[in-house]
């Protein structure tokens, strides 16, 4: 009898093992460019370049190439906090997170647009890309869609609240060199 259910229960087992698993059906390529898409108006999305996440090689696949100077990324899958935050950024806005990967000061040259409409996420307001979790200080609040808002003089921010709303604009990572305006769109 015992041997009976320790077949049964291993067989289960294996069969589990070949039912592709909801984060594993999310990667598909398809299902990656869905959601890179999804970020930011069809009008500037149908034409974007998509690509990926950096891997472990630091480099970010393309997975769609496109003729608008947009880049769009799907919702990124190693992060706890956020449920999707697919972004897709015009060439200020690529700069500037090459720049925060790079760990130096975005060269911005003029006004910059980022899109994050589908953004489902928490994060801190003064370290969004380092923040693992929520401190006294970091004002960890929710982000849901948005527009971001990047500057070439981090000056011209001044007079913006600091402190994260729902209600309108506020500055992320002020007082920082990244530090850019998120426009609540819901």
């Amino acid at each position: 009898m015992w041997r009976r259910a320790l077949l049964l229960g291993i067989g289960c087992m294996a069969v589990g093992l070949l039912i592709p698993q909801p984060a594993e059906a999310q990667r598909s390529k398809a299902s990656r460019i869905a959601s890179a898409m999804a970020a930011a108006p069809t009008s500037i999305s149908r034409d974007a370049t998509i690509k990926d996440w950096p891997g472990k090689d630091g480099k970010m696949a393309v997975l769609r190439e496109g003729t608008n100077g947009w880049m769009c990324l799907p919702s990124n899958p190693r992060t706890q906090y956020k449920k999707n935050d697919a972004m897709c950024l015009d060439p200020e806005w690529q700069e500037w997170l090459a720049a925060a990967f790079e760990n130096r000061a975005p060269k911005i040259t003029k006004v910059g647009y980022a899109y994050m409409l589908t953004a489902d996420e928490w994060g801190s307001n003064t370290d969004p890309l380092g923040a693992k979790g929520p401190t006294p200080e970091n004002q960890w609040h929710y982000q849901g869609p948005h527009l971001m808002v990047v500057y070439p003089d981090v000056k011209m921010l001044e007079g913006i609240p600091a402190r994260p709303s729902k209600m309108g604009p506020y500055v992320m990572m002020p007082g920082s060199h990244h530090a850019h305006v998120m426009w609540p769109v819901k």
